[in-house]
Formats: structure tokens, sequence, C-alpha cells
């Protein structure tokens, strides 16, 4: 077991079994051993859209400037995004937003909320050149100000702590991290935590269920924010849109899967995200709310297409390579269908851009 591991089974001796939330929150935030405060995992145990394509981040900026368009331009919007990786997506959304309303920057501030000093540095250094106002915050509250806010979060949503429940004989009993021996293992609370959620009279015992409660709280908030003060937020994520039972906490490492309780720290923790909970959050927030819908119908119908085929004009010798990017971000069998878009707006706003189909 590694140092994390001994300090998180030390924790667990002293005090009891842990949720898997706060292993989560340990593993990812360890000031000394954390995946996001100490490592650079983006390239390394797995890879975001925007580092499969640039259109990809070109297409949040134009969903951006339509957006910024569409609500009257309004003055000192305040660009936000959590979770901002390599800076990859950021500075492909800023060089499309110069190109298409230079206006929007001129009063803008951009604000990235980044939680690892390790991956900071490295979006201080991709963003370097670019000329804007940004600023950086390891806290969403205070990236929040009385301006409009359009808020971006791509695959950020997935890695908030979830909790797991067990269907037993006597109820949905919390899912935790005890010891056997020294080792980590999973063990179940005594007693039930939660009543039985909607739909599960008929799944076997030992199905698992998974919440996140901390993602409802900011989607309320975000929508809150937007709703009360203008602009709109675009959340991308893997997940889904319907009622489902079934673990899907995972841990990437080197971009393979690793066993979650082997090495605290080394691997990237993840789950799938909720939407239709995250749905209700932005909803209970006040904001307009649209979709889920699929990737692969939000980029084309921002024309990811389109843009695609101008990068091949200019560069026919990378034809076969900017293909194939796309293709992996669109394409159903790969990443179009797995992730998907949900966005708010003020409910006095024109729908958000990205919907101008049926799914």
């Amino acid at each position: 077991m590694n140092a994390l591991g001994q300090r998180i089974a030390e924790l667990i001796a002293a005090n009891g079994p842990i949720s898997v939330a706060q292993f989560m929150t340990l593993c990812q935030f360890d000031a000394q051993a954390g995946s996001y405060t100490a490592r650079a995992t983006i390239g390394r145990d797995f890879i975001t859209s925007p580092e499969v394509s640039q259109t990809f981040g070109e297409m949040i900026g134009l969903w951006v400037a339509q957006t910024w368009h569409d609500q009257g331009r309004p003055a000192n919007p305040r660009l936000v995004e959590l979770g901002p990786g390599r800076g990859t997506l950021m500075a492909d959304a800023l060089r499309t937003l110069t190109a298409a309303v230079p206006e929007f920057l001129l009063d803008a501030e951009v604000v990235l909320v980044e939680a690892s000093s390790v991956l900071a540095s490295v979006q201080r250094d991709k963003l370097a050149n670019i000329q804007a106002d940004i600023e950086w915050t390891d806290r969403f509250s205070d990236a929040l100000t009385d301006r409009p806010l359009f808020l971006i979060a791509n695959e950020f949503f997935d890695c908030l702590p979830v909790k797991q429940f067990v269907k037993t004989e006597r109820g949905w009993c919390e899912r935790m991290i005890g010891l056997s021996g020294d080792a980590l293992q999973f063990v179940l609370a005594p007693e039930p935590g939660i009543p039985a959620p909607a739909g599960s009279e008929e799944v076997p015992l030992g199905a698992v269920y998974e919440v996140a409660p901390a993602a409802g709280v900011l989607a309320e908030e975000i929508s809150r924010t937007v709703e009360t003060q203008g602009g709109g937020a675009v959340i991308i994520d893997y997940g889904y849109t319907h009622q489902e039972f079934g673990e899907t906490l995972q841990a990437i490492a080197n971009g393979k899967y690793a066993d979650l309780l082997a090495a605290p720290g080394e691997s990237d923790i993840s789950a799938h995200v909720d939407f239709i909970a995250l749905k209700e959050a932005g909803l209970r927030g006040g904001a307009a709310v649209s979709g889920p819908a699929t990737q692969c119908n939000f980029l084309a119908d921002l024309g990811i297409g389109a843009r695609g085929e101008r990068l091949i004009i200019a560069n026919p010798t990378e034809a076969k390579q900017i293909y194939a990017a796309i293709d992996r971000l669109v394409n159903p069998a790969e990443m179009g269908a797995l992730f998907k878009v949900l966005t708010f707006a003020p409910k006095n706003a024109p729908q958000a851009p990205g919907f101008g189909f049926e799914e």
C-alpha cells in the first residue's frame, strides 16, 4: 500500500469506515499525493475531448459567442471554466471568440477554477499568449460576481464525489471503505442510509445505487446565478439520462482500468453523471434547461462538420487525422453517444444553441 493508502487506513482505524465520497475526495485532493493536487493526470491517465481535436473547443467558443449575442451582447461578461485540464479547451474557445466576436473579450473577465497547482501552471503556459484578462481561483464561489456568467464544465461533474448504496434485505445500506487487516476493503453500513429509490422494487439484492449530492448543489447554484445575472452554462460529461442501478465508479491509470483501492491517488477516479438529477437541480435553480442531448447531436448542430471540412481544405496533408479526430468526438460508437450535454439559460432568453434537432 502506498503512503496515501496508509494514511487513509490510519484514519479508518481511528474513526471507523469512511464513505466512498470521502475516499474519492482524499484520493483526488490530498495535499501531498492527490491525483489532482499532486499530479497532472490529463493525457497520462485519460484523454478529454479538447485534447482529441481543436474543433471541440472551437465549438464551445461558438456556443458562448452565440449565447452572448442572443442575449443582446451584455456588457462585462464573465467566462468561467470549471476544471480546465491543460487549458486546451479554453485556448481554443478564446481563439474562436477573438475571431468571431472580438468585442466579447474587450470587457470580459476569464476565470479558470482549478484546484490543482500543477494543472494551473500548465494552463498558464498554454494561455500565456492569449490577449485576455485571465485569472485563476481554486474555489467556484470566488468566480461568482454580479456579471453575466458564461460557464463551461467539460468532464468536471464526473469527478465530483458520489455516495454508493447497496440493496440488502435490511434496505439500502451505504457502501463504505473499511479495513481487512491492513488492507482497504468495501464494507456496508449496518443500517439503511436512504429510503428505497424510485423504481428499485424489482432490482436484485446487491444492486448498487449512486448519488452525487455535491453535483446537485453545484448545478443548482450555477442555474440560480445564470437566471439572476444572465449568461449561460454548458455541461458536457459522460453519463446516463434515465434511472440506473449499478456501479459506474471507476479508476483509470495510464489509460487502463485500475483497482480502486490498491493505490489511492495514483489513478483518476470518476463516476458516470446522472443527467436527470443534474437537470432537476438546474430546474430548482430557476433557469431554463435544455437537454440532455448527445454530444454527437450538439456538436453537429453547432457546425463541427463544416469546421472539419474547412480544416481539411486548409491542411490537406492532415485530412486523415482531422477526420479521425472529429469522428471520435461524434461517432455514437466512440464519444458521440456516451457523452451528454446540458445547458442553462435565463427563462426570458432564447434557447441556448446546439439543440436544433430531434433526439
